[in-house]
């Protein structure tokens, strides 16, 4: 597959790949060790995360910084093109707002170097843009989740799409929804963006799958990475969670694909070029790449007593999305069934599914 063949995120495939592997659960944990050694200046604890999918990570992110900082305000911020991944994310806050009251909690539907900024770069859409400011009333879970439940119609109105000149997936017009306590308003006056005025760095920056797999160094990093590392502050951290292969996922996706290189580049070779960009930015230190593993989640008996079909099913989309192979290229292979035969054999072969990721640590001094 080259690299100008689009791998598109079917909502079907990532929520199945969401809930059948704990990547996010593993994302989250190493994520807890870069918390551990935030130091925060006032006025709050600055997070960013690039690409927030359903919330799952990002959540779990809170509920460390709430054991790490209860009582310091949390300002965050986060961006998704997705009007459902907005809508999955905003109805998980009510629980994390009883928890941590003192919290203003931003999503927007911009680009990875504009959502910073909370502003488009096109100042023809940016006299468009949907500000929208949500005072929560109560201080209860239920009616904070009946209050965001019901933000469903902004969000459809206001994270439209459409495609741009390369063909590629982008906002019709920007937007902006800003949540938190009407009852804590006044304490977090300071922190409350409004549309020109917001905070543009953080404490910790999070970026996880943002980039197709088979970009170029150059393109992962002149489109996500650099314009993340403009946003750490003093201090601060940027993590990087992406795909990197040698594992029995992509083992069985080179013997279905054999002419198939899903990932032609890794870390080090992002980090590379990346030290070559700020040569003369001492400011910045960048750590040895770190691979994982997480699993693909499975009953105890659905190995050992046969491999049901199911386990076959959800392994075999775990494989085709953490390689983003394109949809054609997936049907194909599924209405001649030759995919269920290698799966098979390599969950029987490694008791189960493992994939891994790699983590890019980048720190501002």
């Amino acid at each position: 597959m080259s690299n100008d063949v689009k791998f598109f995120d079917s909502r079907q495939r990532y929520l199945l790949f969401v809930t059948t592997t704990n990547e996010k659960a593993i994302i989250s944990e190493k994520l807890s060790h870069l918390i551990d050694d935030l130091e925060p200046s006032k006025p709050a604890l600055k997070i960013f995360d690039a690409g927030v999918g359903d919330g799952a990570v990002l959540m779990n992110v809170l509920r460390i910084c709430h054991q790490k900082f209860p009582t310091t305000p949390i300002y965050v911020s986060c961006k998704d093109v997705s009007m459902e991944d907005a809508r999955l994310t905003i109805e998980k806050l009510a629980d994390r707002l009883v928890e941590h009251p003192n919290m203003v909690f931003v999503i927007s539907n911009l680009h990875y170097a504009e959502a910073g900024h909370l502003r488009s770069r096109n100042d023809e859409k940016q006299k468009k843009m949907n500000w929208n400011e949500v005072a929560l009333e109560g201080n209860s879970s239920y009616g904070f989740y009946e209050q965001l439940r019901k933000l469903g119609p902004i969000l459809k109105e206001s994270w439209r799409v459409e495609e741009n000149k390369f063909g590629n997936t982008t906002y019709e017009n920007p937007s902006v929804m800003v949540i938190y306590r009407k009852d804590y308003e006044y304490a977090l006056d300071q922190i409350i963006p409004t549309i020109d005025n917001s905070f543009n760095e953080f404490d910790l920056v999070m970026v996880s799958q943002a980039y197709r797999s088979r970009a170029t160094v150059e393109k992962k990093v002149n489109l996500v990475v650099k314009p993340m590392i403009d946003l750490i502050t003093k201090n601060g951290k940027l993590a990087i969670f992406h795909s990197c292969g040698d594992d029995p996922g992509l083992e069985a996706i080179t013997k279905l694909w054999p002419e198939e290189n899903p990932f032609p580049n890794k870390g080090e070779e992002m980090i590379q070029h990346l030290k070559q960009s700020y040569i003369n930015d001492s400011s910045l230190t960048f750590k040895k790449p770190e691979v994982f593993k997480y699993k693909l989640r499975s009953q105890p008996n659905e190995i050992n007593s046969g491999i049901a079909t199911s386990l076959v099913f959800s392994a075999w989309n775990a494989c085709t999305y953490v390689a983003q192979m394109s949809d054609q290229m997936v049907k194909e292979k599924e209405a001649d069934q030759s995919y269920i035969k290698c799966v098979e054999d390599i969950i029987r072969d490694n008791d189960g599914l493992w994939f891994n990721d790699e983590l890019l640590v980048i720190e501002r001094n």
